[in-house]
């Protein structure tokens, strides 16, 4: 089988002309895929278009950025709400478990440190697939190039988006080191059911930090990123244990765990807790009190999207006993209204002129 072996020496040739060269071989492997379309001169006239549309370089440096929530504490430094566009908690990598990192890179990106942003084993694995099904089967993006498209541009299926890609990817991991490309991508990834970034889908899912997930919880937020639509385990709780099982699959094959962990995380349960959004419904008032002031001190756009910290006055422990409180004091007033009603004969009749304006109430809590 020499044209295996001779396969095997191109790979390798390809790989250490990556890491001596990689934005000179990102341009001969765009070169040389635009060949087949035209000369060389018109390959390289499209390929300098495809440039002229991409962000620059200051675009690139600042792709860190991203919308996040504003957190809002109670007065024991607890988060009770958020406030946001996206919902999203930024935490550096060192926050993150490492389950997670290892089962993101497992399922999505093998070979994430040994590219130079476009791995080309993958891409000639993944055109070999759509030949095989006359149609786009599989896709070749890494991390990096999934990050460029999530940062800026679009998901269209076409073969200029998946060049840019490759070209933004190849200018990423020029400026920003792996752990780096790493935090951005777990921070920005979408994992479904409104939930941006590993902090948020781990409270918002597991109720806990995304540094103390399982390997089982760690694999199935890995498993969400190929359709979050899909997979969240809010919408099919079935295909999402399916998607964790295969990714704890991609994990023992790629030696980030040992069989007795896969066989463990295969075998517990999913239990879902929402802890991110649990406590929204009370407290509204002061919320939106908190929100108001924050918008006219701060603008509409930091509030919404730049990620403050903001350390209120309420005690969220005497805010729920209140809202108990009011509760309970207006249903016994209402049972007694209709106790009234009923011995009068007179009952209220619903959308009647009779019927009487449902109770409302308030509560002053004063320590003297």
């Amino acid at each position: 089988m020499r044209w295996r072996e001779r396969a095997h020496e191109l790979t390798a040739e390809w790989r250490g002309a990556a890491r001596r060269h990689p934005g000179a071989l990102l341009a001969a492997l765009i070169v040389f895929a635009l060949v087949g379309a035209g000369s060389i001169g018109g390959a390289m006239w499209i390929l300098n278009g495809l440039q002229r549309d991409l962000p620059d370089e200051n675009a690139v440096r600042h792709m860190a950025e991203m919308a996040s929530a504003t957190a809002v504490y109670d007065n024991a430094d607890r988060l009770v709400f958020t406030i946001y566009k996206e919902q999203r908690i930024e935490v550096p990598l060192t926050e993150v478990s490492p389950h997670l990192v290892r089962a993101i890179v497992a399922i999505e990106d093998q070979r994430f440190y040994d590219h130079h942003g476009f791995d080309v084993v993958r891409i000639g694995s993944a055109a070999l697939t759509n030949l095989r099904h006359l149609r786009i089967a599989q896709g070749g993006s890494t991390i990096t190039q999934q990050l460029a498209r999530q940062s800026f541009l679009t998901t269209d299926k076409t073969l200029r988006r998946k060049l840019q890609e490759a070209i933004l990817a190849e200018r990423i991991e020029r400026f920003f080191t792996k752990p780096q490309i790493l935090e951005m991508y777990l921070n920005k990834v979408y994992f479904g059911d409104g939930l941006h970034g590993a902090e948020a889908a781990s409270r918002g899912y597991f109720g806990k930090h995304a540094s103390d997930l399982s390997v089982a919880e760690a694999a199935l937020l890995a498993g969400l990123v190929k359709s979050p639509s899909s997979y969240a385990p809010t919408v099919s709780l079935q295909r999402a244990t399916a998607r964790r099982n295969v990714v704890l699959q991609a994990m023992l094959e790629n030696g980030a765990i040992d069989r007795a962990a896969w066989q463990q995380a295969r075998a517990s349960k999913v239990a879902l807790h929402d802890d991110l959004r649990a406590d929204e419904p009370h407290g509204q008032y002061f919320k939106e009190q908190v929100r108001r002031e924050l918008v006219d001190r701060f603008g509409w756009q930091r509030v919404y999207e730049g990620g403050l910290r903001v350390f209120s006055t309420i005690d969220m422990p005497m805010q729920l006993a209140a809202e108990t409180a009011v509760d309970d004091a207006l249903k016994t007033l209402d049972e007694k209204r209709r106790a009234v009603a009923a011995r009068r004969k007179t009952p209220p009749v619903a959308g009647s002129a009779k019927a009487e304006a449902p109770l409302q109430a308030a509560l002053d809590a004063l320590d003297p």
